[in-house]
């Protein structure tokens, strides 16, 4: 069945057979090669093809779901093509200007892949630790906190196992395993954990899963290493190992995935500035590149 919506001199077409065995296609996995090109819609020439449209569905999904999503993508594909052909009322597809930026878009577009495939094939991606550290020495003046940092452990539980368990004070003196074996107490309970005691974490993220309430950052870490925090149901057990106040040198180890960034990074631009130069060496030799500026003189 084809209904045709009649759009000035504009028809729109859709097969709604074909959406239709879209969808027996996807819930059955029959799909044949040919099948693809069927047209699922129309706008005068140009024609949208279920190969178009299959790769925004998602697996598993209801036939309800399907229809939905198909719909709104072949409504805006719809729109969009109506904009683009009264836009051929203006020739805006052919002005000098439009041609030159699409010209420029395809160049950057070809330019990237080639630059990226160099850089997967000649990249040298392997970071020695004195390569960071020496960084992190040479430029720690730019590795200034913004943000309070704490290293920490939590364990949190029901009350009544905090109490029977005489947690807190097992907690207060445990060695790294005896805190693993807590923390998995704590989780098969229905409580919660956080035992990585060697990572530094932002502080300001901490307040948003531990209630620790504080008007005075500095003040507070200054005077807490170990405590706990009750609600009606849980107690938190908070160890802070260490802490660093914002506006001081970063620790080494909460800036070192940054300073290999920057280090790839430069290494990048390095390597593709030497193949370019070697390029246009290279051109300069075969005699391919020619300059004619005698009109300037």
């Amino acid at each position: 069945m084809k209904i045709i919506y009649p759009y000035g001199k504009i028809c729109l077409l859709i097969i709604i057979s074909g959406i239709n065995f879209l969808f027996y296609s996807c819930k059955n996995k029959t799909l044949e090669k040919n099948d693809e090109s069927i047209v699922v819609a129309e706008v005068g020439e140009k024609k949208l093809t279920f190969e178009e449209i299959e790769g925004v569905l998602g697996k598993n999904m209801t036939k309800e779901d399907s229809f939905l999503i198909i719909k709104e993508y072949i409504d805006n594909w719809i729109q969009k093509q109506i904009m683009l052909k009264n836009a051929e009322k203006y020739e805006i597809g052919n002005s000098d200007e439009i041609k030159k930026q699409i010209d420029e878009y395809r160049e950057d577009l070809v330019l990237y892949e080639f630059q990226r495939r160099l850089l997967s094939e000649k990249l040298d991606t392997l970071i020695r630790l004195d390569e960071t550290t020496q960084y992190y020495h040479n430029h720690s003046e730019n590795f200034e906190l913004k943000q309070n940092i704490i290293r920490f452990v939590f364990i949190k539980v029901h009350k009544t196992d905090e109490i029977k368990y005489k947690l807190w004070n097992k907690f207060a003196k445990s060695k790294p395993e005896e805190l693993t074996k807590m923390a998995i107490f704590a989780i098969k309970s229905g409580g919660n954990a956080y035992i990585e005691h060697d990572k530094w974490v932002v502080f300001d993220d901490i307040l948003k899963v531990v209630p620790i309430n504080t008007y005075n950052q500095e003040n507070f870490l200054n005077n807490n290493r170990k405590f706990k925090i009750e609600d009606k149901n849980f107690v938190w057990l908070i160890n802070i190992i260490d802490f660093r106040i914002k506006d001081n040198i970063s620790p080494f180890e909460f800036v070192k995935d940054n300073i290999n960034e920057i280090i790839l990074n430069k290494r990048k631009k390095e390597l593709l500035n030497k193949i370019e130069k070697e390029l246009v060496e290279k051109a300069k030799k075969e005699e391919i590149i020619k300059i004619n500026l005698q009109q300037y003189n």
